[in-house]
């Protein structure tokens, strides 16, 4: 699921790079022979729903499944397209009618066609920008891009995954459908099939309307009719435009094509842009006259072709031009130094840097080895004369990479014809074996300790090919099968590197990265440790076998150069991390070679339970044929049948019974199979088990049993199915503490129904919520509509729920309602007689739930209703004292104004007043003032109000205090007394502020004894001055530090020392 961080601006280059045009780059242009399709589809427009239909989890979730994704970020292929624009190009599209028609429908695609290097890209940019400026409509997006040789920006995978998080997330929300897929998917621990990515996107598509999705250079897609397949299920929704340079070949329900054969959109762009590129030079008009028209007639449609023509020589140039682009391509190739760096540039996995092109060029593959002296000069100085721009371009980042998609298809297709076999040897083979090799000859270098700096960025800044080798030369060599000559030379070295666990070179590329972390790519993130103990590095069969190096797995074996069932890592060893992967031939390479297949260990356990999860049928079945244990208990799922039905593979759970797996074996993460294929949401699976006597009221698990496992997936076909086989439908445990309740939290109206059709108690207590009524109120689910929650509210007190029920983390419903700020639901509470002044809960009770999260009008109506506003309770002790700190001044006079004591003692401030000092709130001090509350008021966390302000650095609140009598010597709290938390607090200015009303420079107490103790502790020379000239006595005793010299000595304040040494000094004099 990896995006290589390239930059798209793929042909922006620097200055020194081409003398001819500065930046030359692509526009948007209609050329002369675009295609434009407009199909019928339908969709509703209700631009709310977009808003409405996003649920609210918390912000880790959303974070989880952004990085679970971890998809292809087409924002910085617009941004870089967006750059490349010349203005004022491209607009003709926005008035054409067909274009027009397909933005006022409610549905439809359009289809544009155009030769390679014609401005699509932009040209699909220019519309992503009108669609971005219209805040009626959800625009989406994305850029297919064959350079990417990770090929995730090529695929389907990567388009579901983009989509959907552009249509299912929304800054801290996510759409309750993406995290049920989540949620299947065990936590993002595994991968989404294409097929649930599928109908996740079909899901969330349904409510957002109007929608507007444009997809560039479907022609560069490798799965283009997998691609309309999966969203011709959108077609009810969204509409469509794509850019491709073929027709349309897809499941799409076209009905007409319109072709636009004139070509004077084209030629007006085209003008435009010469006209915008040579603008800066200072040419006769005639000259320019005449080199626009040359170009002109020489584009032919191409952009691309008049990107890579240079107004160097122009007049005598116009009449050599070559006449198409693979004639330029052509020419281009003659004059390149360094052809074999296209190799790096077609098939690398990442966009490579300046400094890695200079590291790849410094390494010598007849001698296999790698000369830091052989670093291209050219590349050091930033000239890159071995280049050549029209083939080549480094961008603003300094990356290195093919000018355009047309310049790969040149050297993969074009060389399969013979037209420069004598130029570039190309073949994917010998390109992955060159890569492979020039890797592995890198990562030897390695081979003495402490080669490796311990910052990850001092290592790229030395060795910038480093992590790159480090990662992918396996992903290199697996692109090369056993009976090529090309894979011996790279099979060699890579033996050579990995044939001796002890060895440096070996020990160091683990060091450098470490494969095998999770499923969907080599590691979890580039596990760069430096300082790794050899002696916890796994043996090289499990690393190969994770990594599918079937013909080094081989020798390795034959050589007996590893013990093949070492433990240690995630999957516990080889077998089962090959098992887990699904590498059929390394699992049977290992079976044959004594590989235990049952060894304990790892995540999953054994291998058994690692294959079934992962849903490989035939490493299943070839494992069971080897003598797998069925039925051994371990892992994360406690045994491979509850991970099969978790996993939601029919055929594995029906194999796995076959062979006599336990149906009621106890364990794991979902307690049994069953409760694991009812939250899996998989009734095909649950009525399989069944069949087999599963026992539906098993307790245990996640969810403590089948019942409310399903009811908490919201599969109410499943919960019917349990209820029909006798489940017990007031079960206690699991995380909420009935399947009732876990209804009521998801605001199911219709499970909940069912459940209470059954004869569910609706005042059963436990779980989170203490009952189903708290539970339906307390919803995390904030989106789904209120109606909804009412509606189950209701439901569930016609039943005869309890509404003054307590238990739960509120305490009771009317306190999670005012919480939740539902004042229409704490108003229906009211009413079915809900105990205003019930106490217990996380808050004390409701009132105090309600001033907490700042809801004036919740506050207001249980204050009518008679809320005792001086009812003790909660972290702040009463209400006034949590509306003080909070800073509501308006519930502050709300809550006087309904006679709350402005003095009542308790919580953790003590007093009101305490807690609005504290908090730094001048009007909420005043107005308690001016309600008589007691300045000197003892007690709380600060001792009283003055301290409190000091302690919060608020000498604005301290004053006030002061100019209202605030006792300056008073003794109490954390400090002793005012002065010493000023001191503590190496706030001078507070310091200065107290003496003048008269603090005792000497009074004793508190943490550090007195002021000046504290101050020299600090560090605070220019306090302990102040303190003094004011007389303190330096000679104080007190505290952990004894006195005020010893303090400053125990920080090392040297000039503190000295100031207090000559002070005594003075003094004794």
């Amino acid at each position: 699921m990896n995006e290589p961080s390239s930059d798209r601006n793929f042909r922006e280059q620097q200055d020194n790079l081409q003398a001819g045009v500065d930046r030359p780059g692509s526009m948007f242009a209609g050329a002369s022979n675009f295609t434009m399709v407009k199909p019928q589809f339908q969709a509703t427009t209700n631009i709310q729903n977009i808003q409405n239909n996003y649920h609210t989890w918390n912000t880790n979730d959303v974070s989880d499944i952004r990085k679970w994704f971890n998809a292809p970020n087409p924002s910085t292929n617009f941004v870089a397209a967006s750059k490349l624009r010349t203005p004022g190009t491209g607009e003709w599209i926005f008035s054409d009618p067909q274009f027009v028609k397909w933005r006022q429908a409610t549905s439809g695609v359009l289809w544009i066609q155009g030769k390679v290097g014609s401005g699509k890209t932009l040209l699909s940019t220019a519309i992503i920008q009108q669609l971005r400026g219209d805040p009626a409509l959800l625009c989406c997006y994305y850029y297919f891009d064959n350079r990417d040789n990770s090929r995730i920006k090529t695929n389907v995978q990567g388009l579901l995954q983009s989509l959907l998080l552009q249509m299912g997330t929304r800054q801290e929300k996510v759409h309750p459908a993406l995290y049920k897929l989540y949620q299947s998917s065990n936590q993002g621990l595994m991968e989404p099939t294409i097929a649930e990515l599928s109908a996740t996107l079909e899901e969330v598509s349904k409510g957002l309307s109007p929608v507007y999705l444009v997809l560039d250079a479907m022609d560069e897609c490798s799965e283009a009719i997998d691609v309309s397949k999966h969203l011709a299920h959108l077609k009810k929704n969204v509409c469509i435009a794509v850019t491709s340079r073929y027709l349309a070949e897809t499941s799409y329900d076209v009905s007409w094509y319109i072709h636009l054969d004139d070509t004077q959109f084209f030629r007006q762009d085209l003008a435009k842009y010469l006209e915008d590129k040579l603008s800066h030079r200072k040419l006769r008009p005639e000259l320019f006259t005449e080199i626009i028209n040359h170009l002109s007639e020489g584009a032919q449609g191409q952009f691309r072709w008049v990107d890579c023509q240079t107004p160097k020589a122009m007049r005598e140039a116009l009449k050599k031009l070559p006449k198409t682009l693979e004639d330029t391509y052509t020419l281009a190739m003659e004059r390149m130094k360094e052809s074999q760096l296209l190799m790096w540039l077609v098939y690398a996995f990442e966009p490579l840097s300046v400094a890695q092109v200079t590291d790849i060029l410094a390494v010598d593959l007849d001698d296999q080895m790698f000369d830091p002296e052989m670093r291209s000069l050219e590349f050091e100085s930033g000239t890159y004369d071995i280049l050549d721009s029209t083939l080549i371009t480094v961008n603003v980042r300094k990356v290195v990479q093919l000018a355009h998609n047309s310049v790969k298809e040149f050297l993969t297709q074009t060389h399969a014809e013979g037209n420069i076999r004598t130029l570039f040897e190309i073949n994917e083979h010998l390109a992955h074996s060159i890569i492979c090799q020039t890797c592995l000859i890198y990562l030897h270098q390695f081979n003495k300790e402490e080669m490796l700096p311990e910052n990850q960025y001092i290592f790229n800044q030395l060795y910038p090919l480093g992590l790159y080798a480090a990662e992918h030369w396996p992903s290199h060599m697996e692109r090369l099968d056993d009976d090529l000559p090309e894979q011996k030379p790279a099979k060699d070295l890579a033996i050579s590197l990995v044939k001796d666990s002890s060895q440096l070179s070996y020990v160091n590329w683990i060091r450098i990265h470490a494969p095998s972390q999770n499923q969907s790519s080599v590691t979890d993130n580039p596990t760069y440790n430096p300082t790794l103990d050899s002696r916890k590095i796994q043996s090289q069969h499990y690393y190969m076998a994770s990594l599918n190096m079937l013909s080094i797995t081989k020798h390795l074996l034959v050589k007996n150069l590893a013990d093949v069932n070492a433990q240690g890592e995630k999957y516990g060893n080889a077998l089962q991390v090959a098992s887990w992967r699904g590498h059929r031939d390394i699992v049977q390479l290992l079976l044959e070679h004594k590989g235990d297949v049952n060894a304990q260990g790892g995540q999953y356990g054994n291998a058994l339970q690692a294959a079934s999860q992962r849903g490989n049928k035939v490493i299943v079945h070839l494992l069971l044929e080897y003598k797998a244990d069925v039925n051994v208990q371990g892992g994360h799922y406690g045994n491979a049948l509850q991970a099969a039905s978790q996993r939601g593979n029919k055929d594995i759970v029906q194999l796995l019974l076959e062979y006599k797996a336990d149906v009621n074996a106890q364990r794991g993460y979902y307690g049994n199979a069953l409760q694991a294929a009812a939250r899996r949401g998989n009734k095909d699976i649950v009525k399989l088990l069944l069949e087999y006597k599963a026992d539906v009221i098993a307790q245990g698990g996640k969810y403590g049993n089948a019942l409310q496992a399903a009811t908490s997936a919201g599969e109410t076909s499943i919960v019917q199915l349990l209820l029909d086989y006798d489940a017990d439908v007031n079960a206690q445990g699991g995380k909420y503490g009935n399947a009732l309740q876990a209804a009521c939290q998801r605001g199911d109206r219709d499970i909940s129904q069912l459940l209470l059709y059954h004869n569910a108690d609706v005042n059963a207590q436990g779980g989170r919520y203490g009952n189903a009524l708290q539970a339906a109120i307390s919803a995390e689910d904030k989106y789904i509509a209120q109606l909804l929650l009412d509606h189950n509210v209701d439901l569930l007190l016609s039943h005869k729920a309890d509404v003054n029920a307590q238990g739960g983390y509120y305490g009771n419903a009317l306190q999670a309602a005012s919480w939740r700020g539902k004042k229409d639901m704490v108003w229906f509470l009211l009413e079915h007689k809900a105990d205003v002044n019930a106490k217990g809960g996380e808050y004390g009770n409701a009132l105090l739930a309600a001033v907490n999260e700042r809801e004036n009008d919740i506050v207001q109506l249980l204050l009518q209703n008679g809320a005792d506003v001086n009812a003790h309770g909660g972290y702040y002790g009463n209400a006034l004292q949590t509306a003080s700190y909070k800073g509501d001044n308006d519930i502050v006079q709300l809550l006087l104004e309904h006679k709350a004591d402005v003095n009542v003692q308790g919580g953790h401030y003590g007093n009101a007043l305490q807690a609005a000092s504290y908090s730094g709130n001048r009007n909420i001090v005043h107005f308690l003032l001016e309600h008589n509350a007691n300045v000197n008021a003892k007690g709380g966390e600060y001792g009283n109000a003055l301290q409190a302000a000091i302690s919060a650095e608020a000498k604005y609140i301290a004053q006030i205090l002061l100019d209202h009598n605030a006792d300056v010597n008073a003794q109490g709290g954390y400090y002793g007394n005012a002065l010493q938390a000023a001191s503590a607090c190496a706030d001078r200015d507070m310091v200065q502020l107290l003496l003048e009303y008269k603090a005792d420079v000497n009074a004793q107490g508190g943490y550090y004894g007195n002021a000046l103790q504290a101050a020299s502790w600090r560090g605070k020379k220019d306090i302990v001055q102040l303190l003094l000239e004011h007389k303190t006595d330096v000679y104080a005793q007190g505290s952990q530090y004894g006195n005020a010299l010893q303090a400053a000595i125990s920080q090392g304040e040297n000039d503190i020392v000295q100031l207090v040494l000559a002070h005594k000094v003075n003094f004794n004099t």
